[in-house]
């Protein structure tokens, strides 16, 4: 446990999303001050905390989103490169600007995000898969048949799920986030994304629309998969 001085949908952002990425880039991911580092979904709810944990240890910092208002957002971040997919190719702008490949990516998009991140990803690379929104049953526009699934090189769904660590050549694909057997590890994610939030040096986004209540959860959660969120969707109880 960590003690705070109140609770809040901020603490909440951080107990959850923001402890996730601090162990997925520092404790899996073996984050350098040297790594070009790529992450999808860059506004949402763990991702706004992955960007700025990069640029805090030092990292070229590239972060994709969809739309004008997250890539606002994630300016005010400090974020390196931001690629807005409404407007821009990812694919296309990460061979142009970044030939070498990226070092580490914190992928939670799934489909053709993944594709594109595993094509630009460098000789010695990792890649951790901290979830596939895409492809959840939800997001029709993104579906894909079985056949086409089964050519896929990289099945997120069943590495997030197994907890599996692939190679791939010299590079890692994790898709498991927490370090199995480091408990310490993971304690010390957490002092540090807590102790920089404290300190002022992290910011915990939290989507400005309310849900209150248990009955809420439900649109809570169709709210967040509508990909319109800007940080954590919090319901308070």
């Amino acid at each position: 446990c960590y003690p705070v001085p109140a609770v809040g949908s901020e603490v909440v952002a951080l107990t959850i999303s923001g402890v996730t990425a601090a162990v997925g880039l520092m404790a899996t991911g073996g984050m350098k001050p040297s790594d070009t580092v790529l992450v999808t979904a860059a506004a949402g709810g763990t991702g706004s905390f992955a960007v700025q944990l990069a640029k805090q240890a030092g990292c070229h910092v590239i972060g994709t989103c969809g739309g004008k208002k997250k890539a606002e957002r994630l300016r005010l971040l400090n974020v390196d490169r931001v690629i807005d997919h409404t407007v821009e190719d990812v694919t296309t702008v990460l061979k142009e600007e970044y030939p070498q490949g990226v070092d580490l990516v914190y992928e939670g998009v799934g489909g053709a995000m993944l594709e594109c991140a595993l094509e630009n990803l460098a000789p010695e690379g990792r890649l951790i898969v901290v979830g596939y929104i895409s492809q959840y049953p939800h997001t029709q526009q993104d579906s894909e048949d079985l056949e086409t699934k089964k050519k896929k090189e990289i099945d997120p769904e069943q590495l997030f799920w197994k907890s599996e660590t692939i190679q791939r050549g010299k590079q890692t694909i994790f898709g498991n986030v927490w370090p199995k057997g480091d408990r310490a590890a993971i304690v010390a994610c957490k002092e540090n994304v807590f102790g920089m939030f404290f300190e002022g040096k992290l910011e915990a986004l939290v989507d400005a629309k309310e849900f209150e209540g248990l009955e809420s959860v439900s649109s809570a959660v169709e709210y967040m998969l509508n990909r319109n969120t800007i940080g954590k969707v919090v319901v308070r109880l």
